[in-house]
C-alpha cells in the first residue's frame, strides 16, 4: 500500500511542523486493503505510518510549487476536531509528470488529481519510479573544485550534527549513470531547504556551477523566500546574485564556524 495525498491549498505541503486535512476527505479513491482503516480509529490510522506516501498539490493549484510531488512518510498522524494532523519525513521529490508518467500503474484516475483527498492505494509504488525520486537535503552547496578541501570540512561538521547535506563526494554511487546536468538542475531546483553558495573567482569560471547557480536562482526568484546563502571567499560579483543579498565572509571563519550558522539557520529563530 501507499497513502497519496493531493491538496489545493497554495502552501499546505510547505512545513516543517504540522500538516493538516479534513477528515471528511479520507478514504477517497482508496483501494481494497485500505478497508477497515478508518480517520477516527487511532490504532488503525498508525498503520498509514508505515508504507510510502507521495504529497501532491491539485492540477490547477496556483501553488509555485505545484510540480512538486514530495516522497516521504507520514508520523505522528491523529485526528483532532475535523482534521487529521501530521508530520511529514520527507525523503525525496519527483516532478508531476513522473507521477502522471506511472498513474495506470499506481490506481491514480484523471479526477484525483483534481481533487484535494487522501487515499491509500493498493500495491507499492514501482522501482522505475522510485528511480526518478531526486532526495532531499536540508542544505545543498554548491561549489567550485579549488575550494573543495574547505567545503568538505563544513561537510564534515554538519553530518556529525545529523543535517543532511548535499556534497558530491558523499553521492558517487546516487550519481553514477545519471544524466548529471537535468539531475543537477533538479536537486538545485527542488531538493534543499537551503543552497549554500561558495562564491570565489574559481566558482563564476566554472560551467557545473553556472547550472548550479541558475537552477537555484530560478527556485529562489519563483518562489521569493530565502534559498540561496551566499558564503564568499572573496568579493567576485556572481551574474544573478544581487550585491544586497546578506552573505557571510569565509575570510576570518574556519569550516566549523560556518557549519555553526547553517546550523542556526536550519533551527530557525526560535531554535527549532
Amino acid at each position: 500500500m501507499f497513502n497519496l495525498l493531493v491538496s489545493y491549498g497554495q502552501t499546505a505541503w510547505e512545513t516543517d511542523q504540522l500538516m493538516r486535512m479534513d477528515a471528511a476527505r479520507f478514504g477517497e479513491y482508496s483501494g481494497s486493503e485500505s478497508e477497515g482503516i478508518t480517520a477516527g480509529s487511532p490504532t488503525t490510522l498508525k498503520s498509514l505510518e508505515e508504507i510510502d506516501t507521495l504529497l501532491m498539490y491539485e492540477e490547477h493549484s496556483k501553488s509555485v510549487h505545484a510540480d512538486v510531488v514530495r516522497y516521504g512518510r507520514l508520523y505522528g498522524i491523529k485526528k483532532v476536531g475535523k482534521a487529521l494532523a501530521f508530520g511529514f519525513d520527507e525523503k525525496g521529490r519527483l516532478t508531476r509528470a513522473v507521477v502522471e508518467e506511472f498513474a495506470g500503474r499506481l490506481g491514480i484516475n484523471a479526477w484525483e488529481f483534481n481533487r484535494t483527498h487522501l487515499a491509500v492505494k493498493d500495491g507499492g509504488i514501482p522501482q522505475a519510479m522510485l528511480a526518478k525520486v531526486t532526495p532531499s537535503f536540508d542544505v545543498v552547496f554548491s561549489f567550485a573544485g579549488e575550494n573543495r578541501q574547505y567545503v568538505r570540512d563544513v561537510a564534515q561538521y554538519l553530518r556529525r550534527k545529523k543535517v543532511s547535506i548535499f556534497y558530491d563526494e558523499d553521492e558517487q554511487v546516487h550519481l553514477w549513470g545519471k544524466d548529471l546536468a537535468e539531475h543537477f538542475a533538479l536537486l538545485y531546483g527542488r531538493s534543499g531547504r537551503y543552497c549554500v553558495m561558495f562564491i570565489s573567482k574559481e566558482y563564476v569560471a566554472r560551467n557545473w556551477t553556472t547550472l548550479e547557480r541558475r537552477a537555484a536562482l530560478s527556485r529562489a526568484l519563483k518562489e521569493r523566500g530565502e534559498y540561496i546563502l551566499p558564503a564568499r571567499f572573496d568579493d567576485t560579483e556572481v551574474p544573478g546574485i544581487l550585491p544586497t543579498l546578506g552573505y557571510i565572509s569565509l575570510a576570518d571563519k574556519a569550516p566549523a564556524q560556518l557549519g555553526r550558522l547553517i546550523l542556526e539557520k536550519l533551527r530557525g529563530p526560535f531554535g527549532r
